[in-house]
């Protein structure tokens, strides 16, 4: 009877050890998703701390030349950076991307930004 109850708790430490491995693997993925996640949103947080702040100039300096400009009605710009995600080639040699996200800022006709938004890109 003793031999068979130890058999009976190798196999749940066994099982134990697994399940524990299946834990610590779900653990470090989540990590990593956080990780990149809070990565990629680092420009929306610079945008949201810079409205009213931030000139045009200083958006520049730290992101540079934007993508495309467009003037406002009310004497404004407004400026959009696209942020593509990277691709991978597949059997057929199509680049898949993983998203492509726009960035709009507006700034006023002093060129302070005034707001901003992310939008999918277009086309």
């Amino acid at each position: 009877m003793q031999l068979m109850s130890d058999s009976i708790r190798g196999k749940s430490s066994a099982s134990g050890s697994a399940r524990h491995r299946r834990w610590r693997a779900r653990l470090v993925s989540t990590v990593l998703t956080l990780v990149t996640l809070s990565a990629c949103s680092g420009g929306s947080k610079y945008f949201q701390d810079a409205i009213n702040q931030a000139t045009r100039d200083m958006v520049g300096k730290r992101y540079g030349t934007p993508h495309k400009t467009q003037a406002t009605v009310d004497g404004g710009e407004a400026w959009t950076y696209f942020e593509r995600g990277s691709g991978t080639a597949g059997f057929g040699g199509q680049v898949r991307g993983t998203g492509c996200r726009a960035y709009v800022l507006t700034f006023d006709k002093e060129m302070v930004l005034r707001g901003w938004e992310q939008l999918p890109c277009q086309g």
